[in-house]
């Protein structure tokens, strides 16, 4: 349904954007913060009187007064949508709503949550929309087991971002713990949080306009506590960071690779990887780089063994994988189940091609089911 750079791309719901200066930074640092708000360190402690409540004016009696960290159990608990609605509730709990140790505790649990109807799945629509119709779509679905995978007809929600009308060039880069990054044409750069529909367009990347391409990959870095969109600029080859915090674009050592043309990086425990041309044949590589250290390294493959024609990179419940079609006869997901060894290369599936299926291709796997059933994008690339 998508070009390359336009894939299904599996997410979950952030927690909330903060004030316009930190509007996308929902993990930063801040110790005061947490020790104001964490359950060790309550500021006040609130407990529930042995004695009689007494009768309010309006003859009704006043709610109880818990401890904070009951409080911040409780709430930690919920959903992100129950979380929104309760940021009302009273100045406290919006406080501690927003403050950065609960934004990790409650993303930590949802992460940690073992039921996959919490996992959704992004697709960007643009390539087949009607000529009458405008503008890109990128819509969500979720990923229960009861929709996609039983029912093809399902119920899909628009993700709200600004976007050109006239563009049918929005692209889905990736997610990373809720956040979105989308690019449009290529020169405008956008991170949003479809929970909140908040968005943060970057500052201009500063590649001028010359033959060649740009791709871009989004991830986090864990060992400063920061989001990270990387650009790539083919042709000569031009790397630039830009850094949620700092809110700029600062360049770094380029690209030791040719990058397949609008192909997004994919992000993996802490690094941001793309499929490459190599040698003077052109091979198949995996280039990753390392967003806290900012260097580069090959990812060595797996033997495919005879007859693999084409390979497509992707990400599948957060392992590195790639997808092998063998003369469109059949195709083989390979995952890398700790990344960085390459023994740790598993043979996941072998999917048939069906006799009418040999004009396209499977392309990359989207996500997998407590019970084997895997999605795959399906198409011409």
């Amino acid at each position: 349904m998508e070009n390359q750079n336009q894939k299904s791309t599996p997410t979950q719901p952030n927690q909330r954007l903060g004030s316009p200066s930190r509007e996308l930074h929902s993990t930063s640092s801040n110790e005061q913060s947490q020790k104001r708000n964490s359950p060790e360190s309550p500021r006040h402690e609130s407990h529930v009187s042995a004695q009689s409540p007494e009768l309010s004016r309006n003859g009704s009696f006043p709610p109880p007064l818990f401890p904070q960290e009951i409080i911040f159990e409780i709430l930690s608990n919920l959903p992100v949508k129950s979380l929104l609605r309760f940021r009302c509730v009273s100045k406290s709990w919006k406080s501690l709503i927003a403050d950065n140790f609960f934004i990790k505790k409650h993303l930590k649990r949802t992460q940690n949550d073992p039921e996959f109807s919490k996992k959704r799945v992004l697709i960007n629509i643009a390539d087949i929309a009607p000529r009458t119709q405008l503008g890109s779509t990128i819509k969500s679905c979720s990923l229960t087991l009861k929709s996609i995978f039983e029912d093809p007809n399902v119920n899909t929600t628009e993700i709200e971002y600004p976007s050109n009308n006239e563009s049918h060039s929005d692209w889905i880069v990736g997610s990373c713990n809720g956040l979105v990054c989308i690019t449009i044409r290529e020169n405008t750069v956008l991170l949003l949080n479809p929970t909140l529909r908040v968005s943060k367009r970057l500052p201009d990347i500063g590649f001028k306009k010359r033959r060649g391409y740009t791709v871009y990959g989004f991830g986090f870095d864990a060992s400063v506590d920061e989001y990270k969109v990387v650009g790539v600029f083919c042709y000569p080859s031009i790397v630039k960071v830009y850094s949620l915090r700092a809110n700029c674009w600062r360049r770094i050592q380029d690209f030791p690779f040719e990058v397949f043309s609008n192909e997004a990086g994919k992000h993996v425990d802490g690094t941001l990887n793309w499929a490459v041309f190599s040698g003077q044949d052109g091979d198949f590589s995996i280039v990753s780089l390392d967003l806290a250290q900012e260097t580069y390294k090959e990812v060595t493959q797996p033997c495919y063994g005879d007859g693999v024609d084409e390979r497509t990179l992707g990400v599948l419940d957060g392992y590195l994988c790639v997808l092998c079609s063998y003369r469109k006869l059949y195709a083989e997901v390979w995952v890398m189940k700790e990344y960085g060894k390459r023994e740790s290369w598993t043979k996941l599936v072998s999917i048939p091609y069906l006799p009418y299926q040999r004009s396209e291709m499977f392309l990359t796997p989207v996500s997998v089911s407590k019970s084997g059933e895997i999605l795959l994008r399906y198409g011409v690339e």
